[in-house]
């Protein structure tokens, strides 16, 4: 009998611990490369949305390559990101926060100065396909309009599936392995030499709109559900606006910025005046 005491004097002690315990979830960040796990913007959008969630969530963070993101957000384990590319496909398999969390720039088409000679300013990428360019994309991302067009060229599409796939798709053209790539310029500038870069061009892509939109995403779990109904609501906030537009315009520059951020007032009502 007074074991059985003992036993529930314990219970009531450490029933508090269990009721107060908030449920955990990771926030994915993205590794470029295995010595490369942290840039400055991404810090920055990783302490926003840490400060967003840590009222409700026990947060731990994962530093991991665009392909394990992938994985993890798919699965039933309780994970988020940021910034990461809307398609039909994830969102059958992910919950996205209504409104972007970020704007890009669009990926760019890159390849040596000769191979893109004579070439206008803005190019089609399915006549360059249909004239035989060989391309190299990564796996684990989406083209998003250009998807349908690479499955129909596989023969011409060199495909790269690994940790340090950024890395490896601007070696592979450095080393005229295909005609041409498409991916963002600071990506180009990272993973190749001042050298290397200089020996490329780039054009812009006809088939893509100004910009590209970046989420906030989680897996399909309770947590995931409730991670995402706390950032919608902190999208529609001031302060979330003051973000918004800070970053963008520290990062690309007025002219840019200031047409992103009237995409995200029209679009999305996200302004100082909500």
């Amino acid at each position: 009998m007074k074991t059985m005491k003992l036993y529930f004097f314990v219970y009531l002690l450490v029933l508090p611990l269990f009721i107060n315990a908030q449920p955990s979830l990771t926030l994915l960040s993205r590794a470029y490369s295995e010595d490369q796990t942290e840039r400055t913007a991404d810090r920055h959008f990783y302490d926003l949305f840490e400060k967003v969630l840590n009222s409700k969530f026990e947060i731990d963070t994962q530093w991991t390559n665009h392909a394990r993101m992938i994985k993890y957000l798919s699965s039933t384990q309780p994970v988020c990101t940021y910034n990461i590319i809307k398609t039909r496909q994830r969102e059958k398999l992910f919950f996205f926060s209504k409104a972007p969390t970020t704007m890009f720039v669009q990926r760019r088409l890159y390849g040596f100065k000769e191979t893109l000679k004579g070439l206008p300013d803005k190019v089609s990428v399915s006549k360059l396909l249909a004239d035989n360019k060989t391309f190299g994309i990564v796996a684990s991302t989406s083209y998003q309009e250009l998807d349908n067009m690479f499955s129909l060229y596989q023969h011409q599409i060199a495909s790269i599936s690994s940790t340090n796939s950024f890395a490896q798709l601007g070696q592979l053209l450095a080393h005229r392995r295909i005609d041409m790539i498409i991916d963002y310029d600071y990506t180009v500038r990272t993973f190749l030499s001042a050298e290397q870069y200089e020996q490329l061009d780039s054009r812009e892509i006809i088939e893509y709109p100004e910009f590209i939109n970046g989420y906030f995403a989680c897996s399909r779990t309770i947590a995931g559900k409730k991670a995402i109904s706390l950032i919608n609501s902190y999208m529609q906030t001031n302060d979330m606006y003051d973000f918004l537009k800070k970053i963008h315009f520290q990062t690309f520059g007025p002219d840019i910025a200031e047409r992103m951020m009237r995409i995200y007032k029209s679009d999305y009502q996200i302004s100082p005046d909500i």
